[in-house]
């Protein structure tokens, strides 16, 4: 079927007219006065490459602590299965020194322990808290069963708190877990109160279920080889778990007497 030529749209009264007819014959697009084709495949674009950022250049670490710092890119190794840095570190100082490297040290140092370490009793914690008032609870915990800082030393798994105060990933904590197995391989604990699951762990899954608070278990120091020495870890709960939850409290409490009576 041949459609009629459009009407005259010179004056307004003739532009309904007009447009009727183009919506008939199937517009629905404006043209130009180039053809297009409209079925044919979109030009690719070529992709742009991002810019490289240049590697971070380490420094000293600040004095001015941040309460919530983002954890530090893991170190890039060119052998993944090369032998993690801690273990090549000989001192419990050279081991800060390592950690000193990472960007996140120039916002906050890094807490691989603070107290005692010859006392070789620890408070063994996962990470340090973007909430100071944590802190504040296990001074007053170990203040409780008549102890402090010079006759016992606080030790995190990871040095750095997490973003946002969030549970660590598998990630960092495969990744930073062996500078603590070295400090413990470096200055043995003999007795470590273990505060949070994820503190427990080092002793072994089992050790980390909520129902094993509050019963020994043996670390063993150093991967299982002839030699290696022993700690006794218990496992509790840390501050940001109790809350206000009395029962809690209560169990803490108890942990930390039973922790008391083994130190003697």
């Amino acid at each position: 079927m041949v459609l009629p030529p459009p009407p005259a749209a010179s004056t307004t009264a003739g532009t309904p007219d007009a447009l009727a007819w183009l919506i008939a014959a199937g517009c629905d697009v404006p043209v130009t006065d180039s053809p297009r084709r409209w079925l044919a495949d979109a030009p690719t674009r070529p992709m742009t490459p991002l810019p490289q950022q240049a590697e971070p250049v380490p420094s000293s670490p600040s004095l001015s602590p941040s309460l919530s710092p983002s954890l530090p890119p893991p170190p890039r190794a060119a052998d993944p299965a090369a032998p993690h840095p801690a273990l090549a570190c000989t001192t419990p100082d050279a081991l800060l020194a390592l950690l000193g490297k990472f960007p996140a040290a120039r916002q906050t140092p890094p807490l691989l322990w603070h107290g005692a370490l010859d006392s070789r009793v620890w408070v063994l914690i996962d990470r340090p808290d973007g909430d100071p008032a944590h802190r504040q609870t296990i001074d007053r915990m170990l203040a409780a069963i008549d102890l402090d800082w010079s006759r016992a030393a606080l030790v995190s798994r990871l040095p750095w708190p997490t973003p946002g105060d969030g549970e660590p990933t598998a990630d960092y904590l495969t990744r930073f877990t062996p500078v603590v197995e070295r400090l413990a391989t470096l200055s043995p604990p003999r007795l470590v109160l273990a505060l949070g699951q994820c503190a427990a762990e080092l002793a072994g899954e089992d050790a980390r279920r909520i129902s094993s608070r509050g019963r020994w278990f043996d670390w063993t120091i150093g991967g299982g080889s002839a030699g290696d020495s022993r700690a006794r870890l218990l496992p509790s709960v840390h501050p940001r778990t109790m809350a206000g939850n009395r029962e809690l409290k209560a169990q803490a409490f108890a942990h930390l007497k039973l922790f008391r009576a083994e130190i003697g």
